[in-house]
C-alpha cells in the first residue's frame, strides 16, 4: 500500500483538494493515518473508491513517472468541455476581434448592409407590387370598356388567387 497525501490524491484524480476533503468528510474515501497521525490515502485503491462512491468518475492511467513528477491533465468543466490554455484563449480572442474589425470595415465601405434595411426595402417592394397587381382589373376595364362585371370579377379572382399562391409559397 502506497500512502499519498490528500493534495497528491487530488492531483492523481484530477480534482480539487476541496473535493477530496469533502469526499473524506462524507466517508466516500478511506484514509489511513501515517506515523504522525496525518490522514493519508491509499494510492492503489483511491481511484476505485472515488469512482465507486462519487457522481463524477475519473479514469487515471498508471503513469511511468513518480507522483511528484506527474502533470495534471487539462482541466475539464462540469459539462466535459475542454477549457483552453491562456495562449489558445488569447489567440481565439484576437481572431474574433479581427473578424469584428473586418465586418466593421466592410460596413463602412458599403459592402455589408444591416438586415433591417434590407427587410424594410423588400417590404416596400412587395407592397408596391401587390398594389400594382390588385390594380390590373381596373386598368383592364379602362382599356377594354366592353368587359362586363362577370369578366371583371374573374380578373379580380385570378389576381387575388395569384397573390395568395405567392404568399403561400413565401411561407414555405
Amino acid at each position: 500500500m502506497q500512502l499519498i497525501s490528500r493534495v497528491e490524491g487530488a492531483k492523481l484524480l484530477g480534482v480539487t483538494k476541496e473535493a477530496v476533503y469533502q469526499a473524506i468528510k462524507r466517508g466516500r474515501i478511506t484514509t489511513y493515518p501515517d506515523k504522525k497521525g496525518t490522514p493519508m490515502l491509499d494510492a492503489d485503491t483511491l481511484v476505485k473508491d472515488w469512482n465507486k462512491n462519487t457522481q463524477r468518475p475519473v479514469s487515471v492511467k498508471t503513469p511511468d513517472k513518480p507522483l511528484a513528477e506527474r502533470r495534471p491533465e487539462p482541466r475539464m468543466s462540469r459539462t466535459k468541455e475542454y477549457i483552453p490554455d491562456y495562449d489558445e484563449s488569447r489567440a481565439r480572442t484576437e481572431h474574433l476581434k479581427a473578424e469584428l474589425l473586418e465586418i466593421d470595415r466592410q460596413q463602412k465601405q458599403g459592402k455589408l448592409v444591416p438586415t433591417e434595411e434590407v427587410e424594410a426595402k423588400w417590404l416596400e417592394i412587395v407592397t408596391m407590387a401587390r398594389g400594382k397587381m390588385l390594380g390590373i382589373p381596373s386598368k383592364a376595364k379602362q382599356r377594354i370598356p366592353e368587359l362586363d362585371s362577370a369578366a371583371m370579377k374573374a380578373l379580380e379572382d385570378i389576381v387575388r388567387e395569384t397573390l395568395e399562391d405567392l404568399s403561400g409559397e413565401a411561407e414555405e
